[in-house]
C-alpha cells in the first residue's frame, strides 16, 4: 500500500454497517446533512479519528521518552573555568590577636607542645658536644751507603724502618686522652748494635710511645699524667719528624763508637711521670716542669723543666718544633735543665743545663730561612762529656714543581771529661751534616739526601744518607 492509499484509507473512505458514504457532493450541490445513515457514519468516523489520534499521541510520547534517555546518557559538559584570583593585597596583614595570659599554674602541656631544642636547654642539661677522636699514622724510612770500615763508602744498609700510630682527643670538657704506639726503630736516641750504627738494636720492637691523661683546666695550666716527652730542650720537643736534619743532635757515631751528648731521657725521649705546663699571653711564653721515674725504684725521680719566650710570633701547645716549615715568622729563646739525686750512681748526682734559640723568617716568593742552635752542660763525677753544642742553618727556596728545595748544614761538637771520670777519655768529637730536603707538604711529605762526616778521636766516619717520611694526620 502506497502512502497516498494509506491516507485515503484513513481520511476518505469507510464501510459502516454496509452503507456507502459519499465524501463530496457533486459540483453545484451541497453536502448531504442530517440523514440517518449519515449520522451513524459520522459517529463511526469520529471514533476512528479518536483512535488514530490516540495512536499518534502514544507514538509521540515514546519518541520523547527515548530522546530524554539519550540526553541523560551523554557526558555532562565541562564546568566553566574558575574566576581568576583577586590581586594580592600588598598591605601589611593585621597583627595577630594578643594571646590570653597563661593560667596561674603556667602554660599547660598539651598534645601540640614540642620539646625544647638542645640549644634551648638549660646549661646543666644540655648535651656537651665533643670533637671526634683524631687519628694519624707517621712513618720514616731510610738507609745509608757506608762500608764495614766507617770511613769507606763501599756498602749499604737500610737502617731506618719506623712508624707511629696516633690517637687522641677530648673525653670530657676538661680531660684529654692521648695514646701513641710506635714500631720498628729510629737511628736516634737508641743504643747501637754491634755494627756501630745507632738504633738498629731496637728493630722490630712494638710498644707504647705516649699514654697521657691530660687535665686541661686552662691554656695557662695543664696537668699531664702518664708517659710523655720529657720537657727539657727544643730537640726533644720537636722529635725527628719536626726537625730539619734527619737525625737528633748529640748522637754522633764513628765506627763502633757513639757519643751521646743529650739530656737524660728514656726510649724515644719519653719517661713516665707527671708534668705541669701552660701557655701564657697567647703563646708568647711557655713553661713545663715535671718529675719522672727512670725505671729504677731505688733512685729518686728525675726533675726536668723548660722555659721559653717568643720574641717574634707565638708557640702554643706542649709539643714543639725545630722548624715551622715556613708557616710563620718566629724568634724564640729558651732554657732548660734536669736534676736527679744519685742519678749517676750512689753519691753521684746528675745535672744538666741547656739553652737554645730558633729564628725562622719568610721571604718573598714563598721561601724561608732557618737558624737554630743549642748549648748543653752536664755535671756528674763520671760524665764523659761535659759540654756540647750544635748549630743548624738552612734556606728553603720558593716552590719548585710541587715542593720546596731546602739545602741545610749542621755542625756538632762535644767533648771534655768530668774530673774523676773512669776512664778519662778527654776527647773531642765533632760531625758535619750537609743535606738537601725536598719538602712536598712540609713535614707531612719530605725526601732527604745528604752526606755526614764525623770524627771520634782518631776514628773517622763517612756516610751518604737518604730517607723519606710521611704523616697522615
Amino acid at each position: 500500500m502506497t502512502s497516498k492509499n494509506r491516507n485515503d484509507w484513513v481520511f476518505s473512505r469507510n464501510e459502516v454497517e454496509g452503507a456507502h458514504v459519499v465524501r463530496s457532493a457533486a459540483p453545484g450541490q451541497d453536502r448531504a446533512v442530517g440523514a440517518p445513515g449519515d449520522r451513524a457514519g459520522g459517529a463511526a468516523r469520529a471514533r476512528r479519528r479518536l483512535a488514530v489520534l490516540g495512536l499518534f499521541l502514544c507514538i509521540g510520547a515514546g519518541v520523547a521518552f527515548s530522546a530524554s534517555q539519550a540526553r541523560a546518557q551523554e557526558p555532562a559538559p565541562a564546568p566553566p573555568p574558575p574566576p581568576p584570583p583577586p590581586a594580592a593585597d600588598t598591605a601589611m596583614p593585621p597583627a595577630p590577636p594578643t594571646p590570653p595570659p597563661p593560667p596561674p599554674g603556667g602554660v599547660p602541656v598539651t598534645e601540640t607542645t614540642t620539646p625544647p631544642l638542645a640549644s634551648d636547654a638549660m646549661p646543666a642539661t644540655r648535651e656537651e658536644k665533643l670533637p671526634p677522636i683524631a687519628v694519624g699514622a707517621w712513618i720514616r724510612a731510610g738507609g745509608r751507603i757506608q762500608g764495614s770500615n766507617g770511613k769507606d763508602l763501599d756498602g749499604e744498609r737500610f737502617d731506618t724502618i719506623y712508624g707511629e700510630l696516633h690517637a687522641g682527643g677530648k673525653i670530657h670538657k676538661y680531660v684529654t686522652l692521648t695514646l701513641n704506639i710506635n714500631a720498628g726503630q729510629s737511628t736516634n736516641n737508641t743504643p747501637p748494635d754491634p755494627s756501630g750504627i745507632p738504633g738498629t738494636g731496637l728493630a722490630g720492637i712494638v710498644g707504647i710511645e705516649d699514654a697521657i691523661l691530660g687535665l686541661e683546666f686552662a691554656d695557662e695550666f695543664h696537668v699531664w699524667i702518664g708517659q710523655m716527652l720529657v720537657p727539657v730542650d727544643r730537640a726533644n720537643y720537636g722529635g725527628p719528624f719536626f726537625m730539619i736534619p734527619w737525625t737528633y743532635p748529640g748522637f754522633i757515631s764513628a765506627g763502633s763508637h757513639l757519643t751521646v751528648a743529650a739530656p737524660a731521657e728514656g726510649p724515644n725521649g719519653r719517661n713516665g711521670g707527671i708534668t705541669v705546663w701552660g701557655d701564657i699571653a697567647g703563646g708568647k711564653f711557655k713553661y713545663a716542669a715535671g718529675g719522672f721515674q727512670t725505671g729504677n725504684l731505688d733512685t729518686a725521680p728525675r726533675f726536668s723543666g723548660r722555659l721559653s719566650a717568643a720574641l717574634l710570633g707565638t708557640e702554643n701547645g706542649y709539643f714543639g718544633n725545630e722548624t715551622y716549615f715556613g708557616d710563620k715568622d718566629i724568634v724564640s729563646v729558651a732554657i732548660g735543665g734536669q736534676f736527679q739525686k744519685n742519678g749517676a750512681g750512689p753519691g753521684n748526682d746528675y745535672g744538666e743545663f741547656n739553652a737554645d734559640a730558633l729564628m725562622e723568617l719568610k721571604y718573598g716568593g714563598g721561601g724561608w730561612v732557618s737558624l737554630d742552635g743549642a748549648y748543653y752542660h752536664f755535671t756528674a763525677n763520671d760524665q764523659a762529656v761535659t759540654d756540647a753544642m750544635y748549630v743548624t742553618a738552612a734556606i728553603a727556596t720558593p716552590q719548585v714543581w710541587v715542593g720546596n728545595i731546602q739545602p741545610m748544614v749542621r755542625y756538632q761538637l762535644a767533648g771534655g771529661a768530668a774530673e774523676g771520670a773512669s776512664p778519662s777519655p778527654n776527647y773531642k768529637t765533632w760531625s758535619v751534616d750537609a743535606f738537601v730536603n725536598y719538602l712536598v707538604k712540609g713535614p707531612a711529605l719530605r725526601f732527604m739526601l745528604g752526606f755526614n762526616h764525623a770524627e771520634f778521636g782518631n776514628l773517622i766516619s763517612n756516610s751518604v744518607q737518604l730517607g723519606t717520611q710521611a704523616i697522615f694526620f
